[in-house]
């Protein structure tokens, strides 16, 4: 029988390379550090724990007043002011317990990046300086730093969490303007994608074919019910009765209630059918309905991995057809705008759709913006309401 055991705290392991990171409390005094052998080898798993556990045991020694060779000594001192104390306390604040689970742990991610960046060749790092001492360039020399390493996307959306640290910052009076403001970043173009109904179909038949029914049921709960991925996982029977999906939704903390369409009524039942045709049979169906192959719960990566394995399978069949693999690149995210512009085609309003989908007005004004305009169903219906109208009024031209 396997042993499970946990990692010492504030030990990080990443593809064989172990660091030690103290938490936002402890940075201004102990620093981050690589856990290496003295001719720069990456401490192997058994040494990287005995080396995290005497950093550990330095800290428990500072926090009762003593003074570890690792650490400055613990005193009494005036607030410094310094951006990790930012983080400090904005991590405390309700401006950040009030966001969704899954935005606080993005802001956590983001905000650690510029955090842990240095700023100088002695390894002084953004979050050591104070945030009076921040300028406008320092954080556009940031975005640069983190477009070359990690996209442009992830610049923008860090500096975005940043930004909101930054102005929690404002308010505690701590300096006058923010930083991260008027940067006059360059956006990102919005990534708006629609399924077709065929490859919705082929999708969810192939997942069928390969064993995988638990992805089949993600996309068409997805789809007709316009949630996140995370939400859609986490999604449970007790969530899904009388007819209606209920969510909580992980981001913004808002609640929906969607009526079943008669295809995720469908699929529902299918659901039901083979746990109680499992091969321990459930009489008393709970938890959650998206489930993966060994019966357990999805993690976003077990999921994207199973997601991927019935993409490829897809495209395959495209490719082994004579056509082209379109469905390479599609991501379960754009089932979101794909709900979207269904609801919109079948005559629901902006109001409908959000009560649905949880999304704000300006991002379905933009989803429709980008794909109705460009769809000649939509033309047809506005011109033949255009007709009726003039006929109605006894206009010629």
């Amino acid at each position: 029988m396997s042993s499970k055991f946990r990692l010492p705290a504030y030990l990080k392991w990443r593809d064989g390379r172990p660091r030690w990171e103290p938490g936002p409390r402890l940075r201004h005094a102990f620093k981050a550090r690589d856990l290496k052998t003295a001719d720069g080898e990456w401490l192997r798993l058994e040494a990287a724990i005995a080396a995290a556990e005497a950093l550990n045991d330095e800290v428990s020694i500072w926090r009762a007043g003593g003074t570890p060779k690792n650490a400055k000594p613990k005193v009494n001192r005036k607030p410094s002011r310094t951006c990790d104390h930012l983080w400090q306390l904005y991590s405390e604040s309700p401006a950040y317990l009030e966001l969704g689970d899954l935005t606080r742990r993005d802001y956590k991610s983001k905000i650690g990046i510029f955090l842990d960046t240095k700023i100088d060749d002695g390894g002084k790092t953004f979050g050591q300086i104070m945030f009076a001492a921040l300028a406008q360039s320092d954080m556009f020399s940031f975005w640069e730093e983190i477009y070359k390493a990690r996209g442009h996307t992830m610049a923008n959306s860090t500096v975005s969490a940043v930004r909101s640290m930054f102005s929690y910052g404002v308010m505690k009076g701590w300096r006058a303007n923010n930083p991260a403001r008027s940067l006059k970043l360059k956006k990102v173009a919005p990534r708006i994608v629609v399924w077709e109904p065929s490859l919705v179909e082929a999708f969810v038949a192939k997942a069928d074919a390969l064993g995988l029914e638990s992805v089949g049921d993600a996309v068409v709960i997805g789809l007709h019910t316009g949630q996140r991925q995370g939400d859609v996982l986490r999604l449970e029977f007790l969530s899904a009765e009388s007819g209606r999906a209920k969510f909580k939704q992980g981001k913004t903390n808002a609640r929906v209630s969607v009526p079943f369409s008669p295809a995720l009524q469908n699929r529902i039942e299918q659901i039901k059918a083979r746990r109680r045709a499992g091969q321990v049979a459930e009489l008393r169906l709970e938890g959650v309905l998206v489930r993966d192959r060994k019966g357990g719960e999805y993690s976003r990566e077990s999921f994207g991995r199973d997601f991927r394995e019935v993409r490829d399978a897809v495209a395959a069949d495209q490719l082994d057809a004579g056509g082209e693999a379109t469905i390479l690149g599609r991501q379960y995210l754009d089932l979101r705008d794909t709900a979207i512009t269904r609801l919109a085609l079948a005559g629901a309003t902006v109001a409908e759709i959000r009560a649905i989908s949880g999304h704000s007005l300006e991002t379905i004004h933009k989803v429709l913006a980008h794909y109705l305009a460009i769809d000649d169903r939509m033309a047809d219906a506005a011109i033949a309401k255009l007709k009726i109208w003039m006929e109605q009024e006894g206009i010629a031209i």
